[in-house]
C-alpha cells in the first residue's frame, strides 16, 4: 500500500515540485482556511504597524547611557576594538588564514590567549558551563534572559569529503536545495543519483540578519553514532543550565549534531520525493488529489494493484472522507518508514516508469530507516528533558538540503510537546523565497493537528553558499535577489505570525539585529493589544551584537533574550569567525549604530570620569560578577527587573 498507519515513523516532509506551476497552486487548499481567517486581521494590523515607529514611547534604542550602564570602561574599550576590527574588510576576509598562520608561527597558547580576551569575550560567554554565570547574571539584571547554545564546531576543511563531494566541499546533487517552502529547485535530480552520494557538510544557521553576509561553512564532525550520543549529553547539560534560571528560557540545538549529515541529506531527498508524488497526482493543478487522480498515480507505481487495494489506499489518506486529499493530509500520512516496502512491492510488480525509478533512487533503505529512528530518539530525548524542565527548545535552521529533514523532526516533536504550551520552536529563514508559503502551511497544519505553533523568525546567514551551490548544480537560487525583498518577506512573515499569536496563541522569537524589524514588531504588538510579557512574543539577538536593541527591550519589560554560546576556544573558532563576518556585513555601509553609541559613552566617561559603571553602587552592579551562581534572594531581586 502507498501509505501505512501514522504510528510508524511519523516523519514530516517538505513539499516538492519539479515545475514552477505547483508553487502557484499547491498551497491553495492547504492554506485557504488560514488565509480567510487572518486576512482581515493582517490588513488591519499591518496598517496600524506602519503608522508607528515603535508605538511605545518608552523605548529609546539610542539611549547609550542606559544600555552600557553596567559595563566597565575596560569592557567598552574591548567591545569597541573588536567591533572596529570587524569593520576592516581585508582582516575579516582573511581571518581563517590569519588564525592558521598565527597558530603555526606563534603557537596555540599565544593565539588562543589573544582570542580569549577579545573575540571570545565579545561573542561567547566562556569555554565551559561554569563560565556562563557572570554573563547570565549581567543579562538578568537588565531584564534579559539567555538562550544557551553549545557552539563548538569542527572545520569543514578537516573533514574527509564524502563520495559525491568535491575538494572544495561542494555538496553532491543528490539532494537539491529548496526555496524554503520545501519545493525542490531542480527537476529529476534525485533520479539522476545512483544512491546516497551525499555531502557530510552541514551549516550552523545562526540568527543572522543580512542576506549578503559572507558565509563560513561549518559542520559538526561526524565520526559515528557514539559521537552523536555524546552531543546529546552536551545539549542535556545546556538544558539543565537553562532550567536553573528564574523563569527558565530557551536552549538551542542543531539536528546535524545528532545524526550523520549524510543521513540528513538522504532523508531530505526522500522526503522531497514523497511529496513530489502529490504534484504528479494533482494533474489538474487544483491543489487536491481526487480518487481518479490517485488511481492513475497508483497504477504507475503498482501496475498489478486491484481496484479494492487502490480504494483502501485512498481511504487511508482521506481520513476525513471528503473524496479528495490536500498536501497536508498527504504529507502527514505517507512516511519514510514505508519506503523500503514500497520499493520492494514496485519491484515485485515489475513497475518500470519514470516515477517508479525516481522513487526507488530516492527511497531510504532499511538501515537508513533505523538510523533515522535513532536520530529522532536523540532529539526526542532532548525534547522530553526540555519539556519536563520548563525549557523551550529552539531547533536551528541549516542549509536548504538539510532543512526538510530538520523540519520533519520539529513537526514530530511538536505533535507531542506543543499540545498546550509550546516547547519546540522551528526556525524560518526569510531570505528564502518560499519561506512565507511554508510558514502558512505549517500554521495551518498546527491548527488541524491540535498543537500550538511556535517559530523563530530570522533572515538567514548563508546567501553566498546557497547561491554558489545553485549555480554549480544548475537550479534557481532559493534566495531572494535583493535585500529589500528579504526585508519585505520578513515583515510579511512577522505580520502573519503576530496574527497567529492573537488567533491561536502561537509564540514567536523575533530574532533580528535590524532595528526597523524590532520597531515593527513592537508596533504590531501595540496594534494587536499584545502585552510585552506573557504574550508569547520574544526578541532575540546574538551575544555581543545589537546591545541597544536587547538591553532597551529588556529594561522596559519586553521578553528579550541573548543567544549565549560557549565552548572550548579551539572548537568555537569557526563560530567567532562567522560573527566577525556578520559584523563586517552589518557595518559595511559605514560605522554601525552600536559603534557610534560606544564612542559617545566612552567620551561621556572621559568627560565625567566618576560617573562610569566602574563607580556604580554595589546594588546596581550585576549579581554574581565573581562567577558564582546567585543566591535565591538575589535571583528574586533580579527577576523583578524582567
Amino acid at each position: 500500500m502507498l501509505s501505512r498507519s501514522i504510528c510508524r515513523l511519523g516523519l514530516r516532509t517538505q513539499l516538492v515540485t519539479a515545475q514552477p506551476r505547483l508553487q502557484q497552486v499547491h498551497m491553495q487548499s492547504a492554506c485557504q482556511q488560514f488565509q480567510q481567517h487572518t486576512t482581515a486581521a493582517t490588513v488591519q494590523s499591518t496598517t496600524a504597524a506602519s503608522q508607528h515607529s515603535t508605538a511605545d514611547p518608552h523605548l529609546n534604542f539610542d539611549d547609550y547611557q542606559s544600555i552600557f550602564q553596567m559595563r566597565s570602561t575596560g569592557e567598552l574599550l574591548r567591545m569597541y576594538a573588536v567591533l572596529k576590527a570587524c569593520s576592516i574588510t581585508p582582516l575579516v576576509k582573511h581571518a581563517e588564514s590569519l588564525v592558521r598562520t598565527s597558530r603555526s608561527i606563534l603557537g596555540d597558547t599565544i593565539t588562543f590567549g589573544v582570542m580569549r580576551h577579545t573575540f571570545l569575550k565579545q561573542f561567547c560567554a566562556g569555554e565551559c558551563e561554569a563560565h556562563l554565570w557572570p554573563t547570565i547574571n549581567m543579562l538578568r539584571a537588565n531584564g534579559i534572559k539567555a538562550i544557551i547554545d553549545y557552539a563548538a564546531e569542527d572545520d569543514v576543511a578537516a573533514a574527509k569529503p564524502a563520495k559525491g563531494v568535491d575538494a572544495a566541499g561542494q555538496p553532491s546533487p543528490a539532494a537539491t536545495g529548496t526555496d524554503g517552502s520545501g519545493t525542490s529547485n531542480s527537476a529529476g535530480v534525485a533520479a539522476a543519483s545512483s544512491g546516497p552520494q551525499l555531502t557530510t557538510h552541514s551549516i550552523d544557521a545562526a540568527a543572522g540578519d543580512l542576506p549578503h553576509t559572507i558565509a563560513v561553512s561549518r559542520t559538526y564532525s561526524y565520526e559515528n553514532e557514539q559521537t552523536c550520543d555524546k552531543h546529546v549529553d552536551i545539549f542535556l547539560k545546556a538544558i539543565d543550565t537553562v532550567a536553573k534560571l528564574p523563569g527558565h528560557g530557551f536552549a538551542a540545538i542543531k539536528v546535524t549534531a545528532l545524526g550523520n549529515p549524510q543521513l540528513l541529506e538522504r532523508m531530505s531527498t526522500a522526503l522531497l520525493e514523497i511529496r513530489s508524488l502529490f504534484r504528479e497526482a494533482d494533474t489538474d493543478g487544483d491543489g487536491f488529489v481526487d480518487k481518479e487522480e490517485f488511481e492513475a498515480l497508483y497504477k504507475q507505481l503498482f501496475p498489478a494493484a486491484r481496484p479494492d487495494q487502490v480504494a483502501r489506499a485512498f481511504a487511508t489518506l482521506d481520513l476525513e472522507g471528503q473524496g479528495k486529499i490536500d498536501i497536508i493530509s498527504w504529507s502527514h500520512r505517507i512516511h519514510l518508514a514505508d519506503m523500503p516496502a514500497m520499493v520492494e512491492r514496485m519491484r515485485r510488480q515489475g513497475a518500470n516508469t519514470r516515477l517508479s525509478s525516481e522513487l526507488t533512487a530516492a527511497a531510504l533503505i532499511e538501515e537508513e530507516v533505523q538510523l533515522a529512528k535513532a536520530l529522532l530518539n536523540r532529539v526526542g530525548k532532548l525534547a522530553k528533558a526540555a519539556s519536563s524542565s520548563g525549557v523551550k527548545l529552539m531547533i536551528d535552521a541549516e542549509h536548504t538540503y538539510f532543512q526538510p529533514a530538520i523540519d520533519h523532526t520539529t513537526h514530530v516533536l511538536s505533535l507531542t510537546h506543543n499540545r498546550s504550551e509550546p516547547v519546540i520552536f522551528n526556525t524560518y529563514q526569510a531570505y528564502l523565497k518560499g519561506s512565507r508559503q511554508r510558514l502558512a502551511e505549517d500554521m495551518e497544519r498546527a491548527r488541524r493537528e491540535g498543537y500550538v505553533f511556535a517559530a523563530k523568525l530570522v533572515r538567514g546567514a548563508y546567501v553566498q553558499l546557497e547561491r554558489a551551490r545553485a549555480v554549480k548544480l544548475g537550479y534557481e537560487s532559493p534566495i531572494w535577489e535583493t535585500i529589500q525583498q528579504t526585508h519585505d518577506n520578513y515583515n510579511n512573515c512577522l505580520d502573519a505570525i503576530m496574527d497567529e499569536v492573537v488567533v491561536a496563541k502561537a509564540q514567536v522569537m523575533v530574532a533580528s539585529h535590524n532595528q526597523t524589524s524590532i520597531e515593527r514588531a513592537v508596533a504590531g504588538m501595540v496594534a494587536r493589544n499584545i502585552p510585552p510579557t506573557g504574550s508569547g512574543v520574544y526578541f532575540g539577538q546574538l551575544l555581543g551584537m545589537s546591545d541597544n536593541l536587547t538591553f532597551t527591550l529588556g529594561q522596559h519589560g519586553y521578553q528579550a533574550f541573548k543567544y549565549v554560546p560557549y565552548g572550548p576556544i579551539e572548537l568555537v573558532m569557526p563560530y567567532l569567525i562567522r560573527r566577525a563576518h556578520e559584523n563586517s556585513s552589518i557595518m559595511g555601509a559605514g560605522v554601525s549604530s552600536q559603534m557610534v553609541m560606544l564612542r559617545k559613552e566612552l567620551w561621556r566617561r572621559l568627560r565625567h570620569p566618576f560617573a562610569g559603571a566602574d563607580n556604580l553602587p554595589q546594588a546596581l552592579r550585576p549579581a554574581g560578577a565573581d562567577g558564582s551562581q546567585p543566591t535565591d534572594a538575589s535571583a528574586t531581586q533580579q527577576q523583578g527587573h524582567a
